[in-house]
């Protein structure tokens, strides 16, 4: 088995789950245990002023926004680039915490880039590998410019991505033209 540890998964245009329409998925754990993931573009109308509160019981010292990071009910999880504050990597330059004393340091030291998830996603072992394989999901690696560069439509712009990478291997070319006999 090949793990998807620091891959995106992308849901297709169509998803039944409405829970995964038009998500990005960041893969932060991939083994024969099973996968763990957090939705990276879908943020909240909530700040984390509330949340910090009640973790911490003191006024939230930055600004940000609380994303949904999946379904699953579980504990705050905060994406950064700081390996010092952090409980594991997830690829290149990102790293994962969830232990409240990294969060404080993290958030309290206005260490940024930072990114805060409610919930998270989950597969029983081989049930990601079948949704895969049956056309649930396109896969492709992340980088940590992916995860932390703001951008207005990141599932759109990552299947933009994905299409051009496509183009260039089967047409050598990364672009269509105009003239659909030279395509």
């Amino acid at each position: 088995m090949t793990s998807l540890q620091g891959h995106f998964l992308i849901a297709p245009p169509i998803v039944a789950d409405e829970n995964f329409n038009r998500s990005l998925v960041l893969i932060l754990q991939h083994n024969e245990e099973g996968a763990i993931g957090l939705i990276t573009n879908r943020p909240t109308n909530s700040e984390l002023d509330d949340l910090w509160e009640a973790m911490t019981g003191s006024p939230f010292p930055g600004e940000g926004v609380l994303h949904v990071g999946g379904p699953v009910e579980g504990p705050v999880m905060v994406l950064h680039t700081r390996a010092e504050y952090s409980e594991q990597r997830i690829l290149s330059g990102v790293y994962v915490s969830s232990q409240k004393s990294n969060l404080v340091k993290l958030i309290s030291k206005k260490t940024l880039p930072y990114r805060v998830f409610a919930g998270y996603a989950g597969w029983q072992p081989g049930q990601l590998e079948a949704e895969i394989k049956a056309g649930g999901w396109l896969t492709t690696p992340a980088s940590a410019t992916d995860i932390f560069t703001p951008c207005e439509d990141p599932w759109k712009s990552m299947c933009q991505r994905l299409g051009d990478h496509v183009l260039k291997e089967v047409l050598g070319n990364d672009k269509l033209t105009m003239d659909p006999e030279l395509n």
